[in-house]
């Protein structure tokens, strides 16, 4: 799907966080398992706000996205990156303004000759659906 394309999801705001960089205890494998890897996020939200009037407190903050992501990896060690990332979604999904979350994970080091081993999922809060369809 298109975001733009879609009614609901074209009205909100659009804010993405590239690369942000954890070193985590994640994988299945017990090579995984000896020490942290790098761990790339990239994390998109749609968020409906839009009477911010130039101050932060009517505003998304974009620290609540790095919050989600370090709560998320409170639970280390873990083994799939598809529960970290779900993880991330409901962490987001805590805040009613947003509508939905695109949240990719990268291991860096996992396989020698890729540059990253990722997963990404797209979610829309049911919630906000309930809202828009209410």
């Amino acid at each position: 799907m298109t975001w733009y394309l879609d009614d609901h999801l074209k009205r909100c705001r659009h804010i993405i966080l590239k690369d942000i960089r954890r070193q985590v205890f994640i994988g299945a494998y017990d090579r995984e398992k000896l020490a942290p890897q790098e761990v790339l996020f990239n994390i998109e939200v749609f968020v409906h706000t839009d009477n911010e009037g130039d101050c932060l407190d009517r505003a998304y903050n974009y620290d609540t996205i790095i919050s989600a992501i370090d709560h998320a990896l409170e639970a280390q060690p873990i083994q799939l990156q598809e529960t970290v990332i779900d993880s991330i979604v409901r962490n987001l999904f805590r805040d009613h303004r947003v509508q939905a979350a695109l949240v990719k994970s990268e291991k860096t080091q996992a396989y020698a000759d890729a540059a990253s081993a990722a997963v990404e999922i797209f979610r829309i809060n049911p919630l906000s659906v309930a809202q828009y369809e209410a």
